[in-house]
């Protein structure tokens, strides 16, 4: 009989291993049947206990820009149409999640008593922080979209919840806008009370010099034309009483006209200015985009009881198999 080589060892030996499989499952079979019996029995019965949930979400996108801008020119990323991208939407995905709207959601709907949490726990609020982050929670979808995805046992409550905190993420938003924005306003608020009344007290003066009879570049030669052209003394007079006033004071007169101008610019730009500050730490504007909201689920969406008794039975006739094996493997060893 001819020798066998290495790869026809190796295959007789998987097919032995094959068939001592089988035969350790067969041997065993009542056994595998007993236990995914009594394991579909007992998930079964636990699933139907387990109180369903619903699930309600919310889809937003988040908007490019945070202000409305009084700038003559826009650009497009200040366009209040334009939709936010990863960055804004990871900044969305931070407030919805911050303390200001979970502590708002909590004490709206007085979660620590609809979660069955007692007031009297020592850790009852690590527990209703665990307790929320699991019914509650934020993510993005492949499209860039944010859900906000609410679980509760009422279908009602959990669109309520979704809908609340989709409202809530603009008055936090704005709130933290205005912080930072409000002391900016009153900043450019003093600049440019400071700048009109500088432009009002060079009015004045201006006014005085006028009335003293002082007159600008442009009108001294006319000025000068009328009284060469005046047919009594009176008249002269008073056009000469003018030229010595210009001739003496004309020259400040024009270095108020040259800072007028220079000032009116400022206070134009200081205007537009304040304005956007103005509305930066007063408005309150939407910085969403509401694609759905929630409405109550007519479909529970936890627990799925055929998936539970279908997984539960499954493990417990694999770990059922482990340990058989394991059992069979330590008597084969001590036997030899």
């Amino acid at each position: 009989m001819p020798p066998l080589n290495t790869e026809d060892m190796e295959n007789k030996t998987q097919d032995f291993n094959a068939i001592d499989l089988i035969d350790f499952i067969w041997k065993y079979k009542k056994t595998f049947i007993i236990i995914g019996f009594l394991a579909a029995i007992i998930s079964s019965i636990v699933a139907l206990v387990m109180e369903e949930r619903y699930l309600s979400t919310v889809t937003l996108y988040p908007t490019k820009a945070s202000a409305v801008s009084f700038s003559e020119v826009i650009t497009e990323d200040q366009s209040v149409s334009k939709f936010g991208e990863e960055e804004e939407a990871e900044q969305m995905l931070q407030i919805l999640g911050s303390e200001p709207i979970r502590n708002n959601v909590v004490n709206t709907f007085n979660l620590m008593q609809h979660y069955d949490i007692k007031e009297d726990d020592e850790f009852k609020n690590t527990t209703l922080a665990k307790t929320y982050s699991d019914f509650i929670n934020f993510e993005r979808n492949n499209k860039g979209a944010v859900l906000i995805k609410v679980m509760d046992k009422s279908p009602d409550t959990a669109a309520l919840i979704a809908n609340h905190i989709a409202g809530l993420f603009d008055s936090i938003k704005n709130n933290m806008i205005h912080q930072r924005a409000y002391p900016d306003f009153e900043i450019k608020k003093l600049k440019l009370e400071k700048l009109q009344n500088e432009m009002k007290m060079l009015m004045d003066t201006m006014s005085q010099l006028t009335s003293l009879g002082v007159v600008t570049n442009e009108a001294y030669q006319g000025l000068t034309e009328a009284m060469l052209n005046a047919k009594d003394k009176e008249t002269k007079d008073r056009y000469l009483k003018k030229i010595e006033m210009t001739e003496k004071y004309g020259s400040v007169l024009h270095a108020f006209q040259v800072k007028v101008e220079f000032l009116a610019e400022r206070i134009s730009t200081m205007e537009t200015s304040y304005e956007q500050a103005e509305t930066d730490a007063h408005s309150s504007i939407s910085h969403k985009f509401v694609v759905e909201t929630a409405t109550p689920s007519e479909k529970k969406a936890y627990p799925i009881r055929w998936l539970i008794v279908v997984v539960s039975t499954f493990v417990s006739v694999f770990l059922a198999f482990i340990l058989l094996l394991f059992s069979e493997k330590i008597k084969e060893l001590r036997q030899r």
